[in-house]
């Protein structure tokens, strides 16, 4: 047998719908505290990959959330400056390193995070979950 167990990932639900409408108007990246081969298999697992133009993971930077260092190597990687960016993610890891970098920041409830933590970690916009980030950034 193979030595890799593939792992089973689930996925929000409305994220692939999401990612694919806001991949049209924005480069998007990926920062995560995950290794490279488990977040390469996620993506692969439900056929993200191509919506993504930039990848932080744990590996990518000596220092990762909620450092600001994987943020900043993304929002090179896109062309973009932090301001312009949204870091959007479920955890106060994720908001700190949004912080830190001079990113707004978006809290989902989708996951681990709670509204007063998210709130208090300084999250600029708290949503339940991916679907409202359509309203949220694609406004026309």
């Amino acid at each position: 047998g193979s030595l890799h167990k593939k792992k089973k990932y689930w996925l929000v639900p409305h994220t692939r719908e999401v990612v694919e409408q806001l991949s049209q108007r924005y480069p998007l990246g990926i920062v995560t505290a995950r290794m490279e081969s488990d977040t390469m298999q996620f993506l692969e697992q439900f056929d993200l990959l191509r919506f993504f133009t930039a990848i932080a993971t744990v590996q990518t930077c000596t220092h990762t959330k909620p450092f600001p260092d994987p943020l900043l190597w993304t929002v090179a990687k896109l062309g973009v400056t932090p301001a312009e960016c949204a870091m959007i993610g479920d955890t106060i890891v994720d908001i700190h390193a949004g912080k830190a970098a001079g990113a707004q920041t978006i809290g989902l409830l989708c996951g681990f995070g709670r509204a007063d933590e998210l709130r208090r970690a300084g999250a600029d916009l708290i949503l339940n979950g991916p679907e409202g980030l359509v309203k949220a950034l694609l406004i026309e």
